[in-house]
Formats: structure tokens, C-alpha cells, sequence
């Protein structure tokens, strides 16, 4: 490559959904965008610690509340919405939907197995990161966004952020998930699986098994409880049902501790409800490659977005996403999970103050990282609301780059949601057409 090729409008870190999202929002405007991700292949949680389950994206009354980039993902979830169905999806399916988007833009360059190892700042700007992996190399940009679950691209440039439970800084239990295939249905109480009653019932019927194993001392999982979802074709299974504590991405070592117990918690739960009469022939066909972390750093942003906030569904000026997804808190301690739903409306708004780190002029965030408490964190992490978040992310990072700014907190909120409502986002506020030079693709899609 020639040295024009590792200077980009944009740079974003990292390739789950919130970079992938950020990445397609800007790159259909026409910058140039270089996408980095550490792992070989693209996909994060959604695709290597998959829970199958599609979580909430509507209001109470059954208005999706996320829809844009979210919406290519899982088409299905939005024009066969049925209440009594389970809304999932294949991590295999959404992976090749992730290459076939990033594969479409001709301005998107895509590296995997490149890992940011230094952020250099001056005068609270990022100046130029410095890679290690398949690509040994220095990249410059107008604009960054961290896309990383765990805040790391914030972290190596210096900026502030929280980690863990308010008090002792405990974080979430982790999780490895696992597939079952070859389940007999005829043997249970409710067949088909794809129904939310089938499921519960099959939740029900599976758990004395695994209580039993509990009480033998034949297992180390906390969990009281069985947690499972079909995958859409009604004949396989995702249990999402392990509980592994002290696991804390930024120390590597818990990793690794965290991921052999967390496969040792998967099969002894899979030789309990292998006694089900409907299991005595299933398959363990796989455990996710990855741990699934549900919790990282939270990066001290213009605003911290709180769990009052969320129950209160409460509506800000700077809206850019929403999120319809209760708190879900798995303890830190390894007791029962906290869930409370959103009250009516059943949502409420993310402002673009939480995408914006402090002490960073050129850097946004745009996966799970922004700035929020333990408690709100539990309940923005989704696929559906990061996918917004990245979307938002990207188009005020494009915004940023077209109108030649030099601090993202230039960036109006009303002109970020011009853009999303003409992607076909939901948005909620004033929307404010913008007057800027444009380019054909930009002035035809403005009109």
C-alpha cells in the first residue's frame, strides 16, 4: 500500500455491531473509513458468545424503536413480529450479513487481526494510532471511534472511565453459551420450540435435572435457574445458562480462567439435561469460541447516562438512539438476576452527551463503552440499541468530517437525526435540514 492509504477520515475500533454499524452509517456518506478488529474474522459478542435471543427493540405497544441498520440485520424480526414467538436469530447468518454490508462500500477499508498498541494525543486530540498484528503500521484520521466493548481505544489514549458495580467495583457474571442440536420435541410437554410458552414449559421441564445435579455437588454454576432459546428453525437450542464471576476483560488472565470454567459449567450442564427423555440422543454441537462479557469499561462521557434515566423513561433534547430494554443486571455475586422493564412508554432516550468522552475533541464512542452507570449499562449493551448507538456514532463522526469541524460537540443533534430519519431510524426531536457542499450521493439521497 502507498502511504495515502493509511490516512482515512475516519478510524473506527473494532468490528461487533457498533463498529460495524458506525462503519456502514459513515461510509454511506461517502468518507473514508478504515475498520479495525482485533480478532480474524468480524462478528463480537452478536456472532462469537451469540444468545440467539433477538432482545427487545419495541414499545409497549409494539413499536419498534430501533429500526435503521439494526433493521437489515434481522429483517425477519421486523415484518414477522408474532408475541407469541421466540424472535431469534443464527450467529452463522448474522455473520455473513455483517460481510455482505462492509463488502458493498467502496470507501470501507476493513482489517482484521490488527490490534491498536499505542494512541498518540496532543492537546486532547488524537493524532495518529499505532497497529500491531497482520498489520505493523502507523494510521491517521480526522476522527476516531471506539467501537470496542471494553473501552480499550478510550483507555490507551488516556481518558477517563468506570468499571463495575458502584461501591466494589464487582462487574457482571459472564457467560458461555452453547448449542444443542438433535432435541427429540415430540418428547415434550409443548413441541415446538419456536413458541414462547414452549419454551418456558421447556425451561420448567429441564431444571429438575439440573437441581439436582446442584445438590450431588456435581456442578460449580451459581445459577438457579435454566435460561434457552430456539434458534428460528425450531430444531436446535442456545442455552444461555452459565454463571462465571470475577471475570474482568481488562485483566487478560481472568479471561482465560473465566473461559475453561465457563466450559466446564456448559458440559456438566449439558450431562443434566441429557436425563430429559427428549435430550437422551442431543448433541452438544458446540460452545461459543468466545466468553460472553456482559460488562466493560464505561467511559466518563459529557453525560452518564443512569439507571433513574432508563426507568423514567426519560426523553433529552440531544436524542441520537433510544432503547426499549429493561435493566438486566446478572449479579456480580452470582445471586439472582434484576430484571425491570422500562415503564410506559417502554423506552427511553440516549443522548449524544454519552457518546462524547471528555477530554477528547476527535474521539466518540459508539459500541457498549459510552458513558453510563453499572445499572444502565445493563440495559443499553444489546445488539439493538448498540447498533444505534454505532449508527448515531458514525453519521455525527461523517457530520463532523463534511462540515469541517474541530470538536465533535460542534455536531448538532438535530442535524445527526436529519440523517438517521432519512436511513429510516427512529428518531424522536427537532430534525434540522443541513446547507453544506455535498456530493452527488449526498445531495441526490438529501432531495
Amino acid at each position: 500500500m502507498n502511504k495515502e492509504s493509511y490516512d482515512f477520515d475516519m478510524i473506527i475500533a473494532g468490528a461487533g455491531v457498533g463498529g460495524i454499524s458506525a462503519a456502514l452509517a459513515a461510509a454511506r456518506l461517502q468518507m473514508k473509513v478504515l475498520l479495525l478488529e482485533q480478532a480474524d474474522e468480524v462478528g463480537g459478542t452478536g456472532v462469537f458468545s451469540s444468545v440467539s435471543l433477538i432482545c427487545n427493540f419495541r414499545d409497549s405497544w409494539g413499536r419498534p424503536i430501533t429500526s435503521g441498520i439494526h433493521r437489515e440485520l434481522f429483517p425477519a424480526s421486523y415484518t414477522h413480529y408474532n408475541e407469541k414467538l421466540v424472535p431469534t436469530y443464527d450467529e452463522r447468518d448474522l455473520k455473513a450479513a455483517y460481510e455482505r454490508l462492509l463488502a458493498s462500500e467502496p470507501t470501507l477499508t476493513l482489517w482484521t487481526h490488527c490490534q491498536v498498541s499505542q494512541v498518540d494525543t496532543k492537546d486532547g486530540r488524537i493524532v495518529r494510532l499505532h497497529l500491531q498484528g497482520s498489520r505493523t503500521t502507523t494510521v491517521t484520521a480526522k476522527i476516531y471511534l471506539d467501537a470496542t466493548a471494553d473501552g480499550n481505544l478510550s483507555a490507551l489514549a488516556g481518558l477517563q472511565y468506570k468499571l463495575g458495580r458502584e461501591g466494589d467495583g464487582r462487574l457482571q457474571s459472564a457467560t458461555a453459551t452453547f448449542k444443542v442440536s438433535g432435541v427429540d420435541c415430540s418428547r415434550l410437554k409443548e413441541p415446538d420450540i419456536r413458541q414462547w410458552s414452549a419454551i418456558h414449559s421447556l425451561r420448567r421441564e429441564l431444571l429438575p435435572y439440573y437441581l439436582d445435579r446442584k445438590a450431588a455437588g456435581l456442578t460449580s454454576n451459581p445459577r438457579q435457574s435454566i435460561t434457552c432459546f430456539p434458534y428460528p428453525d425450531g430444531e436446535s437450542l442456545l442455552f444461555n445458562s452459565t454463571s462465571v464471576l470475577d471475570v474482568d476483560p481488562t485483566r487478560p488472565k481472568t479471561l482465560i480462567r473465566g473461559k475453561e470454567e465457563g466450559i466446564r459449567q456448559a458440559q456438566e450442564l449439558f450431562e443434566a439435561i441429557r436425563q430429559h427423555p427428549a435430550f437422551h440422543h442431543a448433541k452438544l454441537e458446540y460452545i461459543a469460541p468466545k466468553l460472553g462479557i456482559r460488562e466493560g469499561r464505561r467511559i466518563v462521557g459529557e453525560y452518564e447516562l443512569t439507571a433513574e434515566d432508563c426507568l423514567e423513561s426519560r426523553r433529552f433534547e440531544d436524542m441520537v438512539a433510544a432503547c426499549a430494554y429493561s435493566l438486566d443486571i446478572h449479579s456480580p455475586d452470582g445471586g439472582a438476576s434484576r430484571l425491570e422493564s422500562i415503564p410506559e412508554p417502554g423506552y427511553y432516550h440516549i443522548p449524544y452527551r454519552s457518546l462524547i468522552p471528555k477530554g477528547c475533541t476527535n474521539l466518540l464512542l459508539s459500541s457498549r463503552c459510552i458513558s453510563g452507570t453499572h445499572e444502565a449499562h445493563s440495559s443499553y449493551r444489546i445488539m439493538a440499541s448498540v447498533s444505534a448507538i454505532g449508527e448515531a456514532a458514525g453519521t455525527a463522526a461523517a457530520l463532523y468530517v463534511l462540515q469541517g469541524l474541530q470538536d465533535v460537540r460542534q455536531v448538532e443533534s438535530p442535524h445527526i437525526r436529519f440523517i438517521l430519519q432519512l436511513r429510516g431510524q427512529f428518531v424522536e426531536g427537532e430534525v434540522k435540514r443541513i446547507a453544506m457542499p455535498a456530493s452527488p450521493a449526498w445531495a441526490e439521497e438529501a432531495r
